[in-house]
C-alpha cells in the first residue's frame, strides 16, 4: 500500500505540476521533448519583440508595465460613494501593447496612492464614485474600461479611484513587476 501511495502521489503532482505550466505559460521539465522543442520555436520568433518583455517604466506621466502602457491624462476630486468622503480620480489612457487581452484592473497592484494622516501615510483603498439620482456613475464608462479584457493593440480611456482620508496630498507611487518603487507622481486635492 506504502509503494502504492508513493506512485499515486508522483503521478498526480507531475498532472498538476503540468496543468500549472499550462496556466501560467512555463516550460516544465515533465513535458516531453517534442513539447519542449515546439514551445522553443514558438518563442524564438516571438520573444525578440514580446512588448511584456519590455523595461517597465514612469516617465512624463506615462507608466510603461510591459504589456501595457497608461498615459496619464487628468485628476479631480469627486464626491465618494461614503457619506462625507471624497475620491480621487486619476484618468488615464491605456493601451494593450500585445496581441492577447489583457487586464487593466492589474494596475491597482502596482499602482498605490498614499496620503499623510495626523499618524500616517495611508495606503488609499480603491473607492467608488458617488451615484447621480438616477443611480448612474459620472465614470461608468471608464470604470467598464478598466474592469474589462483589453483586446490587442486597442487603447482605451480608463478611471482608478481612491478613497480620500483628507485634503492633504496624495502621492502615487509606479512600482515595477518586482514591486519595487520606479517612479511617483503627487496630486493636490
Amino acid at each position: 500500500i506504502s509503494v502504492l501511495s508513493i506512485v499515486f502521489v508522483l503521478v498526480t503532482q507531475s498532472y498538476y505540476s503540468k496543468q500549472l505550466d499550462d496556466a501560467f505559460g512555463n516550460d516544465s521539465a515533465s513535458h516531453s521533448e517534442k513539447v519542449k522543442t515546439e514551445k522553443a520555436t514558438d518563442k524564438t520568433s516571438e520573444n525578440s519583440k514580446d512588448p511584456a518583455k519590455n523595461e517597465w517604466t514612469f516617465k512624463n506621466d506615462v507608466f510603461s508595465a510591459g504589456a501595457m502602457t497608461y498615459k496619464l491624462t487628468k485628476s479631480e476630486v469627486l464626491d465618494s460613494s461614503e457619506d462625507g468622503k471624497k475620491v480621487l480620480v486619476i484618468y488615464a489612457d491605456v493601451t494593450n501593447n500585445t496581441d492577447e487581452e489583457q487586464d487593466p484592473s492589474n494596475i491597482y497592484m502596482v499602482m498605490h496612492a498614499f496620503q499623510k494622516t495626523d499618524t500616517a501615510n495611508k495606503d488609499l483603498t480603491p473607492g467608488m464614485v458617488k451615484l447621480d439620482d438616477n443611480g448612474n456613475s459620472p465614470i461608468q464608462q471608464q470604470e467598464d474600461a478598466l474592469n474589462d479584457k483589453l483586446l490587442g493593440k486597442k487603447t482605451v480611456p480608463v478611471a482608478m479611484v481612491f478613497t480620500l482620508e483628507n485634503d492633504n496630498p496624495v502621492t502615487v507611487k509606479f512600482n515595477n513587476a518586482d514591486f519595487k518603487t520606479i517612479g511617483e507622481k503627487e496630486y493636490n486635492v
